[in-house]
């Protein structure tokens, strides 16, 4: 059968049976007349395999162990059990609280229910701490621009495509293609994003990037005090450099690297340092920091 009955049979789109098999979970074989695929009974089972466990969100490097009988469905499934349990239980709290909110005015007293919500067992599940608050801000800012640096070269809309399509299984996405090309357009659990591709150099190779926006970004903005959003975002880009500098003070002190600011000239040198450890920080955010979704 062809990729339009596998398709069929499956209930997997074309595009995300091409990339099962360039990630070599699926490996169909080929019409020596025409060259074309030609998918075979097992195969079909393979992809309502890998469908059943992409629905209950295995990753797909368990589930490319499970096809390389390296992992069992069952061991796959207790330990995806434990995390949906453990997310279900986080869920719960915060459902809990919206019922409670229901039932309350703006006039109402929410003191007593401020009080529950600030429980240290209730605080586990919700974002009441800074760390937690740090976290919103870091899924705000990812959520309105991520990049991620494609593993094969990205010079045509396919290649273009199937890079996107591997992001976004790697990290367990939902995303819909909604216009192909070198700017392509897409949702992600129905948030829209365009694309682009550019290029920058890596120590002295040319690295090829995909910067990814989304189309309506206050949508993200998280539900904190402006000035803690303003204090955690300094920390977010800076963290890096606070520490440099800490760090380093006690070796300015001992090597009298304080007369670097007694004049002008020092004053510049200084200057023209930070500013190329914030370069650096912005490249190491780019191409690291946001690259992993943290």
């Amino acid at each position: 059968m062809n990729i339009k009955d596998a398709e069929t049979l499956s209930g997997i789109s074309k595009r995300n049976i091409r990339y099962y098999e360039q990630e070599g979970m699926l490996n169909p074989k080929r019409n020596q007349e025409n060259d074309y695929r030609e998918y075979s009974e097992q195969d079909i089972c393979t992809l309502k395999l890998i469908r059943a466990l992409r629905m209950v969100d295995i990753p797909l490097d368990t589930i490319r162990n499970i096809l390389a009988d390296k992992e069992t469905i069952s061991n796959a499934a207790a330990e995806q059990e434990k995390l949906l349990k453990q997310r279900a239980k986080d869920i719960d709290t915060a459902i809990k609280f919206c019922q409670e909110f229901q039932n309350i005015t703006k006039s109402d007293n929410i003191d007593i229910l401020l009080n529950k919500m600030d429980s240290p067992q209730n605080k586990k599940n919700l974002f009441n701490d800074w760390i937690n608050d740090y976290k919103k801000l870091s899924y705000s800012l990812h959520q309105k621009v991520f990049t991620f640096i494609p593993d094969d070269a990205v010079t045509t809309p396919q290649e273009f495509t199937l890079a996107l399509f591997k992001y976004a299984n790697d990290n367990k996405l939902n995303i819909i293609i909604t216009k192909e090309g070198m700017y392509p357009e897409f949702t992600v659990d129905g948030i829209e994003y365009t694309a682009e591709r550019f290029y920058t150099k890596v120590g002295f190779a040319p690295v090829a990037t995909i910067r990814c926006t989304a189309k309506n970004p206050k949508q993200f903005e998280p539900d904190l005090p402006k000035w803690k959003q303003i204090i955690l975002t300094i920390f977010h880009y800076s963290w890096i450099l606070i520490i440099f500098i800490l760090l380093n003070i006690d070796v300015i002190i001992r090597g009298g690297g304080l007369k670097l600011f007694s004049s002008w000239r020092g004053w510049l040198v200084f200057i023209s340092i930070f500013v190329l450890i914030a370069i650096s920080l912005f490249r190491f955010t780019l191409f690291t920091y946001n690259n992993k979704d943290k």
